[in-house]
Order: C-alpha cells, then structure tokens, then sequence
C-alpha cells in the first residue's frame, strides 16, 4: 500500500496579492478538486495591501484544501518544513479514517486509546514511505527582490529536510511571473533534488504577481507527472 501511494503537493511562497491572471483562489480549487493539496506561506506586510494579501493567502489554502501560515523571512525555511509534514499527516489520516469507516463503521476518534495509537504509528509509517510529489511556487515580484535570498535558502532547506525520508521525493520549481510577456517560468523539472545552480540564475526579481497561472501551472506539472510515472503500474494517488 505505501509504495503505491503518492502524495501530491503544491506550497506557494509569496508576498502579496495577485494582480495579474486568473483568481488564484479559483486555480486552488480546480487543483484540489484533482487531488492536490496547495499549502501557502505569506510574507505580507501592514496596511491595506497587507490585509488584502493576508486574506488572498489563507482562501488560497482553504480553497486548495491546505495550510497557510504568515510569516516573517527568517521564518520562511522552518514553515515550509512543518506545513509540509502536517499536511502529509492530515492527507494520510484522512485517508486511514475513510479506511476504518469502510471495514469497520469507525473513524480513528471512534477507537480506544490503545487502537488509536496504533493508528498513529501506522500514518507515521505511511508519512516516511508514500511518494511525494511536491511542486514550489516561488513570487518573483518586484516586491520579493529582499526576500529571495532567504526563498532560496528555505527552498534548499526543504528539499534536504525531505531527503531523510525512504520514500520516493520529485520535487519541481517554478517562478511568477517568469521572463518577458510570461505569466511563469520552469526553474527545475520534477527531480530528487532541488538544482542549487538554478535557483541562483532563475530567481530574479521582476514585474507583477501572477498567482493563479503559477498554481495552474503547478498543478498540470503534477497531473503530467502523474501520468508519466509508473502509467501502467496500479497506484493510489492521496492528495
């Protein structure tokens, strides 16, 4: 069951509000509905532009099915880790709940202490071994040109962090708004590891916040992904 399993993940990382494309909360919807988790990290300062970002950020997440936390810079690397873990842990429990209400008419709340435990040791085992699919929406506004030093750093520090598990990791980076007349631009494939060498060259600071075509994007990398890995092989994808 876990090796079959795949986890399919998408976290934006951003300071602000959307100005350019479609409604990001609309994007997260659509990748939800296909079984993607989108989890947000905002950098959103004070006033009526900070306000505005703060709530663009948590309806992203609610939309998508995920997390958001608001946070300062040096926060950004710590966040990304946790967010990550505690929303493979909600996916996988939800999936053990749908589980036991199938075999035997019960959710995990519903068991004994000592059951529910067991329970827990069984998602923690599931969380080290399913696949993960994760796709990083980096902001590369004009308004980011501070930040993306510390974005950077927290993206590698993620992508080590998620090494340590024995599951498989194919983790892909993408950048909004990309270069030119381009809404988004591909920094890394999906890969076992984060490319140092492009997230140096790629994350430059320019133009506006294209939220919604960067989680459009995201998500038909995931869905593209899915179908290119092991297509003829029965999997279970968890979102």
């Amino acid at each position: 069951m876990t090796r079959e399993a795949t986890i399919r993940q998408i976290l934006v990382i951003t300071d602000g509000c959307s100005n350019i494309g479609p409604d990001p909360v609309e994007a997260a919807r659509r990748a939800h509905r296909h079984g993607i988790v989108v989890n947000v990290i905002g950098i959103v300062g004070r006033g009526d532009a900070g306000e505005q970002g703060y709530q663009e950020a948590h309806s992203i997440a609610d939309a998508g099915g995920g997390m958001c936390r608001i946070v300062q810079p040096a926060d950004i690397s710590a966040t990304a880790q946790m967010m990550t873990h505690q929303t493979m842990q909600m996916t996988l429990q939800q999936v053990v709940n749908q589980e036991l209400l199938a075999v035997m008419g019960k959710s995990t709340e519903d068991l004994p202490p000592a059951d529910r435990a067991r329970v827990m040791q069984v998602v923690e085992k599931l969380e080290d071994e399913v696949a993960l699919h994760l796709v990083v929406c980096l902001d590369t506004s004009a308004s980011m040109r501070d930040k993306i030093p510390t974005v950077r750093e927290a993206v590698r520090d993620l992508a080590l962090s998620l090494k340590v598990r024995s599951g498989p990791l194919a983790v892909s980076v993408i950048a909004f708004p990309g270069k030119g007349e381009e809404a988004t631009r591909l920094v890394q494939p999906f890969s076992s590891e984060v490319n140092v060498a492009a997230l140096e060259a790629e994350l430059v600071a320019r133009g506006g916040t294209p939220t919604g075509p960067a989680i459009d994007h995201a998500a038909d990398l995931l869905l593209s992904h899915a179908r290119n890995v092991d297509e003829d092989a029965p999997r279970r994808e968890f979102g």
